[in-house]
């Protein structure tokens, strides 16, 4: 698979836009994304960590309604609003 398909295959991350990265602390992907926002971070790119203690992977459209989950997407949309917005 081209490395295009997944940014975190490059060896210089430097020149990415801007990211946010949500994960819960019980998502099989957390190690994973954490080890991309801090190589992100370490190119100069702008990136935001948002953590999500004890969720799981996909957490916020299973339990879509829960509290948690609407802090989750709030954050989500903020963000992307912020980008395309400023705000």
């Amino acid at each position: 698979m081209p490395p295009l398909a997944a940014p975190a295959r490059y060896d210089d991350l430097s020149g990415l836009p801007p990211a946010w990265i949500g994960v819960g602390t019980n998502d099989l992907f957390h190690d994973e994304d954490l080890t991309y926002a801090r190589r992100l971070q370490q190119a100069g790119v702008a990136c935001t960590l948002h953590v999500v203690p004890g969720a799981y992977h996909n957490f916020d459209s299973i339990e879509a309604k829960a509290a948690i989950s609407l802090a989750f997407v709030k954050a989500q949309t903020s963000a992307l609003d912020e980008a395309l917005n400023g705000g």
